[in-house]
């Protein structure tokens, strides 16, 4: 068997799509299935082009229309690439430019081709600060949006996370269903429910947080969708004493430096409860800090079916998070609206312990029964043999 993974981020990029992406490439490879990974160029440069015997190529792109891409080490152009590859199956993730500079050709490829849907949020308002607040950008979206109607038909199958369809993260599922689309399946994201924190006393010594101190904690990229400010204010608002909120995110940016100033404002230096910014950690560190935790903290306005919820959730913490792409759906947690509403279930969740451990054993056990490592690798196993022998 012969694969092609396309995805715009791949390891040692530490997110939700990567994360997914390298499983995928992981679990092909342990069926011996050769494996080919397009991924993009990082700052820097990689240590290898093999992973963990997947090959990796690499491509750099223009972002601004027309949108280009060069792949890099003497490869063919990105349509040569993908028509002469002798490619069983090519499964693209996420609606990246990768995707739409394919759609022309997909009808020459042979292979089957899926698309895994990591959300759509192409409705989802996301303003930047000058006029006119991105209204260009959102009537872009909206717009290629629609053309979907004309060209999902062209692959075999479109995986996404959940049974959600809606205007927000899961955009794309409705405009699947109004076509009568006959290639929609469901596999959601799994976690390995052995990769979990070896020390977790060592992350709350060495930040002198205290066994009997409440701690929340928050896991995600700094930036404006994720919203770290959101979940800031909740916390002092709850106003929980002897209790710590830790937040950890990629490195430190103006997005987390606005959000610690504007967190540092508002308490005026009389704060209930402590605030702690980590940037930078390693997976053993972020590891050891799901583990320590009491519970899970998730702000972020656009999402699909986040990796760190399924991580805490695999450690059998309660988790808060703010109501986003199918995360209504997901076991072990409250699902909150506003601030406010994240107050009071943070306070819920500290005053009542059977709720604590009600949650705790509800998103342990999804993770067992369906969010795992290993479901997800075979179901997607199974697809791609499904889609393999059907074309031979």
């Amino acid at each position: 068997m012969n694969i092609l993974i396309v995805s715009f981020t791949f390891p040692p990029n530490k997110d939700g799509v990567s994360e997914a992406a390298s499983a995928m490439a992981r679990g092909f490879v342990a069926r011996g299935w050769k494996v080919t990974v397009l991924t993009k160029v990082i700052p820097g440069g990689r240590d290898s082009l093999d992973w963990n015997g997947a090959g990796i190529v690499e491509y750099t792109e223009e972002t601004a229309v027309p949108y280009r891409i060069w792949l890099t080490g003497g490869n063919p152009d990105y349509g040569s690439f993908l028509e002469s590859g002798a490619w069983d199956t090519i499964i693209f993730h996420s609606y990246a430019n990768t995707l739409y500079l394919a759609l022309p050709l997909l009808r020459k490829i042979k292979g089957a081709k899926i698309l895994v849907s990591h959300g759509y949020g192409a409705l989802v308002w996301e303003a930047d600060g000058r006029f006119p607040r991105g209204l260009k950008s959102w009537c872009h979206k909206a717009i290629r949006s629609l053309a979907m109607f004309s060209w999902i038909s062209l692959l075999d199958r479109v995986v996404y996370l959940s049974e959600t369809a809606d205007f927000r993260g899961f955009y794309d599922r409705l405009i699947a269903k109004a076509a009568r689309y006959g290639g929609m399946t469901v596999i959601p994201n799994g976690v390995d429910p052995e990769e979990r924190g070896t020390n977790p006393a060592a992350i709350r010594g060495e930040l002198g947080i205290a066994d009997n101190e409440f701690m929340f904690l928050c896991v995600a990229n700094y930036s404006p969708r994720k919203d770290q400010g959101y979940a800031a204010r909740a916390y002092r608002k709850a106003a929980i004493p002897g209790s710590v909120l830790l937040f950890i995110g990629s490195e430190f940016n103006e997005h987390s430096r606005k959000s610690q100033s504007e967190d540092t404002a508002d308490t005026g230096g009389q704060a209930c409860g402590k605030v702690i910014w980590l940037d930078k950690q390693s997976r053993e560190s972020t590891l050891d800090a799901l583990a320590a935790c009491d519970a899970f903290l998730l702000s972020s306005y656009h999402e699909a079916q986040p990796i760190a919820l399924l991580e805490a959730m695999r450690e059998g913490k309660p988790w808060v998070a703010r109501n986003s792409g199918c995360i209504a759906s997901m076991e072990g947690g409250l699902c909150v609206n506003s601030e406010t509403e994240m107050s009071a279930a943070m306070n819920r969740i500290i005053a009542d312990a059977s709720l604590r451990e009600r949650l705790s054993e509800e998103g342990r056990q999804a993770v067992l029964s369906k969010y795992n490592r290993k479901a997800y690798i075979e179901s997607y196993c199974r697809l791609v043999e499904e889609l393999t022998t059907s074309r031979n």
